[in-house]
């Protein structure tokens, strides 16, 4: 195995035995410690005990419980949702393939999955360490989205997202908001020390990392706020440097655009098709 020493730790999620087998027997021989679940009660309440490197979903079942599965990792395990292998087949249910876009999963097609599986996970553990190796990383406390409120609110995704990071006795209050009628995200927060109320912050960098790299930069002002503007991105992550040699890394759970910009998005790529053919 040549990314580090420690056995990487994968969940293999599907319903079909064989399939199952042939993926547990394939990471093993790469030196995986493989685990197991045959459904999404099983599969949860793993990952509730345990803590897993990498998942890997064969999305066999109804598109339905791979839509709950995967929004409730998103939710309970913010930090696994960027390692999460999707397999996916040409020419089937088009929701897996939206998933995937949606909380930029790593697809794998089922007939290269010999060839193909084991480089996406190794891919992703690199990434991971380069990440790990520069920063400590945050964990979640509180996201407003697993607040109960009434039924269908939800669904309008039309609320401030407000979440909570702790990292020893610091503190990073968020909040995420989408800009009325733009593909802007506003994202404003403040960095605190539960066990010293009066540090100061002040000119504390704090950069924006999306899927391609960094993207913006901002500087903590007074009381340790910052804000940024930026185009919608659905994975994105910050990076705040307390001191030297004390930097903190904050993924944040993957980010959906309003349905009312999707649905016109989808509109116009109907109506770019449409005219393909004309």
């Amino acid at each position: 195995m040549s990314v580090g020493r420690e056995r990487k730790k994968v969940l293999i999620i599907g319903e079909e035995p064989s399939a199952r087998l042939e993926m547990r027997i394939l990471l093993g021989s790469s030196g995986c410690e493989c685990t197991v679940a045959s459904n999404l009660q099983q599969a949860l309440g793993t990952m509730d005990q345990r803590k897993f490197d990498a998942v890997v979903l064969d999305p066999q079942s109804s598109s339905s419980q791979v839509t709950e599965l995967i929004s409730r990792i998103n939710e309970s395990h913010p930090d696994l949702i960027g390692r999460v292998v999707l397999i996916t087949e040409e020419g089937k249910d088009s929701v897996i393939g939206d998933l995937a876009e949606r909380y930029s999963l790593t697809p794998v097609q089922r007939k290269f999955l010999l060839q193909q599986l084991w480089g996406s996970l190794e891919s992703l553990f690199c990434r991971q360490a380069v990440f790990q190796n520069v920063a400590q990383m945050a964990r979640l406390i509180s996201d407003s989205f697993r607040d109960p409120f009434p039924a269908g609110v939800r669904a309008l995704q039309n609320r401030n997202r407000r979440l909570l990071y702790a990292s020893g006795s610091l503190r990073v209050d968020l909040s995420v908001e989408p800009e009325d009628g733009s593909n802007r995200i506003a994202l404003t927060g403040q960095i605190l020390d539960s066990a010293k109320r009066d540090r100061s912050f002040a000119g504390v960098p704090v950069k924006l990392n999306g899927w391609k790299g960094p993207s913006a930069q901002a500087t903590a002002g007074e009381f340790g706020e910052f804000h940024f503007a930026f185009n919608f991105e659905p994975i994105v992550s910050l990076e705040i440097r307390i001191a030297e040699d004390h930097c903190i890394a904050i993924p944040l759970p993957a980010l959906e655009r309003r349905i009312e910009e999707r649905q016109d998005i989808r509109s116009s790529s109907s109506r770019q098709r449409t005219s393909m053919f004309r």
